[in-house]
């Protein structure tokens, strides 16, 4: 039989195998020391950093001991083991007047909440009341009166709760609703909005200054039709006009002369129906009849491209025949 030879030990197996222990008491040492690292930071969240005082910035419909009550973070849970996100989100809809809440911590033990509170800008019409909507479609609360505020008519909120957003979403009426609000306050508009009549989204009544009846027949194009309004209102009209502003198949803006009664009386009607002295087709085209409630007859303002925002017009005249437009 031959015999087996041994491996013989020389130095430099021995210094290899050496290495190959210490490298791994190393790595097992370096664990270790992790481990305790990592025991003791969680004994120390746990232990020392606990929420003890919370301090609210920016509040005023808001008492602070009514936001602090109705956090999901009390006095004595730590300060790090929750997730600041979906407790900001649980106070923006728990807290409909908020606008936006930010959390800040300051080691060891204090949070401090900044809050900015939104105001109702408009009232939709719902459920025998009205919904209080911000300009960015938050609904605030539900309210037997439109306390005083622009009015919406025509449309239908679907799972209407203070709290929520509109969504864009639900229907084509709150989408064109977001629409209009967001131009209405790009424009400055907005503190001046009497009325939105949703009934039509082929016939948009917008009601402004208590004097125009503003129609448009999309919003497509709303940025450009509103600040062009705004312009033939301030520039080209007389402080005492009342009557209704529309554009024509040509994109020419026109102005009928007509009562206040009549203006306010078009944030009222429903589907189908114009302001008096106009009457809706069947291809929602409008023929305009003049009458005495429109003074000597309807001027054409305009003749634009749908893309300056300059006014592009001539001299205009009174008519009692009809339209008359410009050269």
């Amino acid at each position: 039989m031959r015999r087996r030879n041994r491996k013989q030990k020389t130095p430099e197996r021995m210094r290899r195998r050496v290495n190959r222990r210490q490298r791994f008491f190393r790595i097992i040492g370096r664990i270790f020391f992790l481990g305790i690292l990592l025991a003791a930071a969680l004994l120390a969240m746990t232990v020392f950093f606990r929420v003890e005082t919370i301090s609210v910035e920016g509040a005023v419909k808001y008492r602070a001991e009514e936001l602090v009550a109705g956090m999901d973070v009390k006095q004595g849970d730590n300060l790090y083991l929750w997730n600041k996100v979906k407790v900001s989100d649980a106070m923006l809809e728990r807290f409909p007047y908020l606008e936006t809440v930010q959390i800040r911590r300051h080691l060891p033990n204090a949070l401090v909440v900044t809050v900015t509170e939104c105001s109702a800008s408009v009232a939709v019409a719902n459920n025998g009341g009205y919904m209080l909507v911000s300009e960015q479609g938050k609904m605030l609360e539900q309210s037997a009166t439109n306390n005083g505020l622009p009015t919406v008519v025509g449309m239908t909120l679907a799972n209407a709760a203070p709290g929520k957003m509109l969504s864009a979403d639900d229907n084509d009426e709150t989408e064109a609703l977001l629409d209009i609000l967001q131009n209405l306050d790009a424009a400055d508009m907005l503190s001046d909005l009497d009325f939105i009549n949703l009934s039509d989204l082929t016939a948009i009544h917008i009601g402004y200054q208590d004097r125009f009846d503003i129609q448009v027949d999309t919003t497509d194009e709303l940025a450009y039709h509103l600040r062009f309004a705004q312009t033939v209102i301030n520039e080209r009209l007389s402080p005492s006009d009342i009557g209704r502003l529309y554009w024509d198949s040509q994109n020419r803006l026109h102005f009928i002369p007509d009562t206040a009664e009549n203006v306010a009386r078009a944030g009222m009607v429903s589907a189908g129906t114009d302001t008096a002295g106009q009457t809706g087709t069947a291809d929602g085209t409008d023929t305009v009849k003049q009458d005495e409630t429109q003074g000597d007859g309807e001027d054409v303002l305009s003749e634009a491209d749908g893309t300056s925002d300059e006014t592009e017009s001539t001299d205009t005249d009174d008519t009692t025949e009809g339209d008359e437009a410009a050269e």
